[in-house]
């Protein structure tokens, strides 16, 4: 599987779905990982001293670093209305190319794999 674009990947999800329905579950996502991260870590390690909750909390914090550049870069393709754009071709056949990109979106579950993916897409300076 090649490199998930994870700006087209946002574009694709603005053009199907809304910009308010994606702002939406974006923020709700980094504040609600957060909140989840924060507290399952804070209780895993001060009060119950549970491995797993500490491990969730962690994991919890790292998945919301995903969706910090997916809210960075929804923001900035819906204040440029450049859904359509930047999606391109692709629009044109809808339902391949929501297969293809909901397949490709379980890289969210992975923390740390949006950050990584977008850093390995940049232009490499000499």
């Amino acid at each position: 599987m090649a490199l998930v674009n994870i700006r087209k990947l946002v574009a694709l999800d603005i053009a199907g779905l809304g910009p308010r329905f994606i702002l939406a579950e974006f923020s709700i996502g980094v504040i609600l990982l957060v909140g989840l991260g924060v507290l399952s870590l804070r209780t895993g390690l001060f009060r119950t001293h549970s491995t797993w909750q500490a491990l969730a909390g962690a994991y919890f914090l790292l998945l919301a670093l995903n969706y910090i550049p997916l809210l960075i870069y929804a923001i900035s393709i819906v204040h440029k209305r450049s859904a359509a754009v930047e999606v391109g071709k692709e629009i044109q056949d809808r339902a391949r190319s929501f297969r293809t990109y909901r397949r490709q979106s379980l890289i969210l579950l992975v923390p740390l794999a949006v950050p990584i993916a977008i850093l390995m897409q940049q232009p490499h300076k000499h």
